[in-house]
């Protein structure tokens, strides 16, 4: 996976790239993102179902409040899955 900064207007949003990525990854990091109190909008869009490339938009003011949010979502989402794959163990 690799992640290009499309556009960073520091008052307001944020506009990447995610580079072998789909549906799955996008959505995912979008509801983790949305979960985060400070973030106004997230949301993704992909260009063509065939190109594993989607462009994610997360909309938060100021600027501080748009790396705290990535920041914040990231570590939520390591935690589900770390929650998870406990689950797993116990299951086995």
């Amino acid at each position: 996976m690799q992640v290009k900064i499309m556009e960073y207007d520091e008052d307001k949003e944020l506009t990447m790239e995610i580079l072998g990525e789909g549906h799955t990854f996008a959505n995912l990091i979008r509801e983790f993102l949305s979960d985060v109190k400070d973030v106004d909008s997230a949301g993704y869009m992909k260009e063509h179902p065939f190109v594993e490339k989607a462009k994610l938009v997360i909309k938060a003011v100021p600027k501080k409040k748009l790396d705290k949010a990535v920041r914040t979502a990231c570590r939520d989402l390591t935690k589900a899955a770390n929650d998870f794959y406990k689950l797993l163990e116990k299951a086995a």
